[in-house]
């Protein structure tokens, strides 16, 4: 996948990063920290095998997939969602 775009967080004295990233079939918006996985979400968008990847990456609902990215981190969701998993 290609790295379409990177948003930097700082969150908690700890450094994170939105990433956007893609190819020719799917579109994938994931936190990381440390250059890993920051949490068990990932959004995707599945492009039909005709879809115009570059158009949709200028959509607004990739920039809404980011922001929710954040919000997870911010909100520490998948600390919330572990804790029923345990």
């Amino acid at each position: 996948m290609e790295l379409y775009k990177k948003t930097p967080l700082k969150w908690n004295n700890e450094n994170y990063e939105i990433r956007v990233l893609y190819d020719d079939s799917l579109i994938n918006v994931l936190a990381f920290h440390n250059n890993h996985p920051a949490n068990g979400f990932r959004h995707q968008i599945r492009l039909p095998k005709n879809g115009n990847v570059k158009e949709i990456l200028k959509q607004e609902i990739v920039g809404e997939l980011a922001e929710i990215a954040k919000n997870e981190i911010v909100e520490n969701r998948w600390g919330k969602i572990s804790k029923t998993i345990q």
